[in-house]
Order: C-alpha cells, then structure tokens, then sequence
C-alpha cells in the first residue's frame, strides 16, 4: 500500500511533491472558526467532539493542499483532567486555579494521577473528536494527534498561566526543588505516554510532541529536566507511529534536542534549515519547518521570495525527508488569502 505524501516524507522519503501542513491550522484565524467561537467557550469546543471535529476540518476545506489535520485540541487538557481548573481568560489566555507550588500540591498531583483509567476517562472526548475526523479525511490527508512535551505543560502547572516568556515561577521550582520538580514531571509524562496511545488507537497516524518553551533552558538543564522525559515518550511512541519533535528556540540546545531520537524535528523560524539539516543527518529522518508566522503578514512577493528560499532549501536536504510548516503556530491575525497563497504555492513549487 502506498504511503501518504506526509507519512512518505517523516520517514524519510521523497513524495511526489512537499507534503505540508500549518501548526494552528485549525483556529482563530479563520472567520468560520470565530463564528463557532462567538457561540461557544474555548473548552466547550475542545470537549465536544462533534463542534472540535468540525473545526480540525474547517482549514482542509478552504486550503485542499494542505496533507495533514491536525486535531483541534489543547497541549494543558491532561493536567485539565487532572482537576488544576484550566480557564481560559480574554487577554490572558490559560489560567489555572490550582497552579502546583508545594510539596503538599505535589502529593495531591499524585493522587489525581494515580488512577490512570480515571485520568483518561475525562478525555475520551478526544478519541471521538479523531475517529469523527478520520472518517471524513480524504485517503491522502494524514491525521496528526498531539500533546505538549513534559517540561512545557510543568512550566504552564506551576507559573499557573502563560509564563510569557520569563518562566520565573517554574524555573526557581525546578532549581530549588529538582527532586519535587522530578516528581511532576514523572507524572505528566506517564499520562502523555497513555494519553497519546489512545490517540494511536482513534486513528491518529503521527503525533506532535510540543516542547514550545524548550529553548527557556540552558543546555544543561535541558539535559537533565527535559529531554529524559521527552525521549521516554518519543521512544514509548515511535513503533506505533512516527513522532515529530518540535522544539521552539531550540537553537541553542540543538544537540539536546536531537538526541530525543524523534523521527522528525521540527524547526523554529530563527534556524536556518540547511544549517539544522547538517546537524540533524543520521539522527532523525526528516525536518518540518520553518516559515516565520509574522511572514504571513507580508506583501505575496516577500511571501514568495521566502518560501523559495525556505522550499529550496527542504528539497536540497541530503539523506532527509521534509515536510512544510511554519516555525510557531499561525497567528490570529493572519490573512486567509495569503495562507491560500501559502498553500497553493508549496503543492506547486519544483527545484
């Protein structure tokens, strides 16, 4: 049976043209996504399935070349599940209301987790929402599951909302506390490894691992608090399906990173490719990436003159699949007729 075009290239083939799929795809920046939104809260929509199916289809709809959905959900549901009372608040974006502090919040973490069967119960909404979706994809359309990568969705439970880029709270913990730190780290990171298994098991064919705040780290602490936990999962993971490893600012800690064994890295925008594919040959099968998301915001001749450049240099890589992406999620205020622009281009381009 011939591979799909995206499942070709994270395994380090070459497909007839460069599979391509936008993180965030599904969302915000699309008038029909805001038009649910106007009539439904954040969590709502993650947890009915048949409103979340419907928006993970909205973009395959409107960008047809486009190979791959990803389902619409969230990297905080599990420590949702967990009873942490995730909102999400106009301006400020996820809050929780039981952020974890103390050795005593630890232990409760404990407790909430240890019944694994009950944990993933309060999430089976996102097994529906995949098995709706994947009856609906046409046969070339890959579909991504996801979760966030162990030390990003700590960083979000500890700080108690978006660290916006400082990770003050959670950095102090993980510096004065490693052994509590540890111990909240083994527990997001067992349930991801459950959480993502049922997602195999709905119908998803590859999975995202996010590690969005990585590069908040030096090296060695990313060597010791996060990349342990993350290669668990890739390799719990990686004979059942392929693993994508995203890494955002990962520049610094490239070497970390790719010893994770993902089978695809995906690159943020402030790398060059050629430069990260030198790196990454013999050690994952494929990149993803890298298009800066505010590009999008451009004029169609700067857009064109960066994506030759960007698919100029996926299709010159040695020895390693690719597949397009941006390099951070899309942005709410993206123009649809330049993310059309973005798609038709890609399916098009040849060297």
């Amino acid at each position: 049976m011939t591979l799909k075009p995206l499942l070709m290239a994270a395994q380090g083939q070459r497909p007839g043209h460069t599979p391509q799929w936008l993180m965030r795809q599904a969302g915000r920046y699309l008038p029909e996504y805001r038009a649910i939104r106007s009539q439904n809260d954040t969590l709502t929509m993650f947890k009915t399935p048949r409103i979340a199916a419907e928006i993970t289809l909205q973009p395959l709809r409107r960008f047809p070349q486009l190979d791959a959905a990803i389902v619409y959900a969230d990297i905080l549901l599990i420590p949702d599940a967990l009873g942490l009372g995730l909102q999400f608040v106009q301006g400020e974006g996820p809050v929780f209301s039981r952020p974890v502090r103390s050795e005593s919040d630890v232990q409760w973490l404990e407790e909430q987790a240890a019944d694994t069967s009950a944990v993933m119960a309060k999430l089976d909404y996102l097994s529906e929402t995949l098995q709706m979706v994947k009856a609906q994809l046409a046969p070339e359309v890959t579909l991504i599951g996801f979760a966030g990568a162990p030390w990003t969705v700590a960083s979000y439970m500890l700080e108690g909302q978006s660290a916006h880029g400082e990770f003050h709270t959670s950095k102090l913990f993980m510096l004065q506390h490693p052994s509590l730190f540890e111990r909240v780290m083994e527990v997001v990171t067992r349930l991801t490894v459950t959480y993502l298994e049922r997602q195999v098991a709905a119908g998803a064919e590859i999975l995202q691992l996010f590690e969005s705040w990585g590069g908040a780290l030096t090296p060695a602490q990313y060597a010791r608090f996060c990349a342990p936990y993350s290669q668990r999962i890739i390799a719990a993971l990686k004979p059942k399906v392929p693993v994508i490893h995203f890494v955002g600012e990962s520049a610094g800690i490239l070497p970390e990173v790719l010893a994770t064994n993902a089978d695809v890295l995906g690159v943020d925008w402030r790398q060059d490719l050629s430069r990260v594919g030198q790196s990454a040959r013999g050690k994952v099968r494929a990149l993803q990436g890298n298009l800066d998301p505010l590009i999008l915001h451009a004029s169609q001749r700067e857009l064109q003159t960066a994506l030759e450049q960007i698919l100029s240099a996926g299709q010159k890589l040695e020895n390693l699949g690719y597949i397009f992406n941006l390099g951070h999620g899309i942005r709410q205020t993206t123009p649809v007729e330049n993310v059309a622009f973005v798609t038709d281009f890609v399916r098009k381009f040849r060297l």
